[in-house]
């Protein structure tokens, strides 16, 4: 966040809202969208509403995702982005006098990709959503999923029996699933894993 000190004590402050990808990683087909889609996400006119006492503004981006905006007060400010929508949404409070910088507001798209994967396999993603991952465990049904092959090395066949040993689990196998069963089980395990206490590599 930008502030300029005037003969007014007003400050002014410059945002930017920036998407970034929920998953980063080698394997493709895990990427949540590639970066044209976030580029796009980020370059485009979003609703800005700023809270600060009993004050509400609210504006609009230009179209590269940027707002600036006055304040004459030094108390904390909360901004929400995209208020109206589900999936691009997020909430922010800043301590304005701790920020020194353009204020980058960071939204995950992660929100963006379940609703779409939620969509393309609903059955998959009602028995295998996060929040049935903690459900699972909470009713001691401890269970990793897994992407059966033809041919599976002997390195992934040995991790996997090494983990069913040491934690207890047993893997639900799945024969080649599309790529959006493949990500709502990438969420699932990541969820299980950290309830279990597993750290490292499921697949």
């Amino acid at each position: 966040m930008i502030f300029q000190q005037s003969l007014y004590s007003q400050k002014e402050i410059v945002g930017k809202v920036e998407f970034y990808k929920s998953i980063e990683t080698d394997w493709k087909i895990l990427e949540s969208f590639p970066d044209a889609t976030i580029k796009h996400l980020t370059n485009r006119i979003h609703k800005i509403k700023i809270e600060q006492n009993n004050q509400v503004i609210e504006l609009k981006t230009d179209s590269t995702g940027i707002f600036k905006i006055g304040t004459e007060s030094n108390d904390n400010i909360r901004i929400i982005v995209n208020d109206h929508s589900p999936v691009f949404n997020e909430k922010f409070q800043f301590d304005l006098s701790q920020i020194k910088d353009t204020l980058k507001l960071r939204i995950s798209d992660k929100k963006l990709c379940v609703h779409r994967d939620s969509i393309s396999e609903p059955k998959f993603y009602a028995k295998y959503n996060e929040r049935q991952a903690e459900l699972d465990f909470n009713n001691g049904k401890l269970e990793l999923l897994g992407i059966s092959t033809c041919w599976p090395t002997e390195e992934s066949i040995e991790r996997r029996k090494q983990i069913e040993v040491e934690y207890g689990i047993k893997y639900n196998y799945y024969f080649e699933p599309t790529r959006e069963k493949i990500k709502i089980m990438y969420r699932y395990n990541q969820v299980m894993k950290k309830l279990i206490g597993i750290n490292k590599n499921v697949w």
